[in-house]
């Protein structure tokens, strides 16, 4: 930019120095062309004579505008080959500065998403930290006859507990040996028929959110969304991922929960040994374990 100035700049000097020499030979010639008729003719009788030599010094002025026209023209030329040029280096540099300012507003928006991510993770494993069961059991007799492995399980255990050993009421009656025996005998839908799981409500909707939030971002491309997903789905221990499998298969979960696990490959890792059976795993589509798979 400052050198396009310097160059207009000095071809605006050598303009100027051209029309001054101009018309200093312009006045040179005809103050001479007057000295000589002046000096060489008689004015008082040759006047047609020293008339007519008036008129080429006449016709040297036309010819002196004309070129003058010319230079203006070329100077108006050379003008507006600045312009143009200087114009394109702005649009130049304002494409450059729309480019930085849109990779700037891309940077804000990823560091808002991840904020708002990383926030609702912590969340997540806060209410995971907090949850709490306790067995309903009546006397110490029948905590040893069952074989009940302990009275509370807290945190992630609560999970695994549930899911193994745990008293449940199942149905309105009481159950020993958790959740996995009555969905080994009745099958999926025996998940909804467990009572007393309400406390869970909390901990699988925040999990719903996060996976809802990241699949509707506008921040991050496809392939990201999965990666995030990835990183939510590292964070859920395989009892976890057992309950959550056994969860989406209820009315609310297929309706909301299921694709999306079927779309970000969730059951990835799922131990299929923990399942109450193996066939159970066709109530996905291979998509919830596999993320290319058709």
């Amino acid at each position: 930019m400052c050198k396009d100035k310097t160059n207009k700049a000095e071809t605006k000097s050598r303009l100027w120095i051209w029309i001054v020499v101009a018309i200093i030979g312009v006045l040179a010639a005809w103050g001479l062309s007057w000295w000589l008729i002046n000096k060489n003719i008689d004015c008082s009788t040759e006047r047609g004579t020293f008339g007519d030599m008036f008129g080429a010094v006449n016709a040297l002025f036309s010819g002196l505008a004309f070129a003058g026209l010319i230079v203006t023209l070329l100077y108006q030329k050379e003008e507006l080959k600045l312009q143009r040029e200087e114009l394109a280096q702005t649009r130049e540099e304002l494409k450059g500065q729309r480019e930085e300012f849109e990779e700037q507003n891309k940077t804000m928006k990823r560091q808002r998403f991840e904020n708002t991510f990383f926030n609702m993770l912590s969340l997540q494993q806060e209410i995971t930290h907090n949850l709490s069961y306790e067995n309903p059991i009546q006397e110490e007799l029948e905590f040893m006859r069952h074989d009940i492995k302990q009275r509370t399980y807290k945190n992630r255990a609560v999970f695994e507990g549930l899911y193994t050993n745990a008293i449940i009421n199942y149905d309105g009656s009481r159950c020993y040996g958790g959740i996995i025996n009555k969905l080994a005998i009745h099958g999926c839908a025996a998940y909804s028929l467990v009572r007393g799981l309400s406390f869970l409500d909390h901990y699988f909707r925040h999990l719903y959110r996060i996976f809802k939030y990241v699949d509707t971002s506008n921040s991050i491309s496809e392939d990201e969304r999965y990666e995030y997903a990835c990183i939510v789905r590292s964070q859920l221990s395989d009892y976890e991922l057992v309950m959550l499998f056994y969860n989406c298969l209820t009315a609310n979960g297929r309706a909301k929960f299921k694709p999306l696990i079927e779309k970000y490959s969730i059951f990835n890792n799922l131990r299929e040994e923990l399942l109450a059976k193996r066939e159970h795993k066709k109530e996905y589509s291979e998509k919830a374990y596999e993320r290319y798979a058709e």
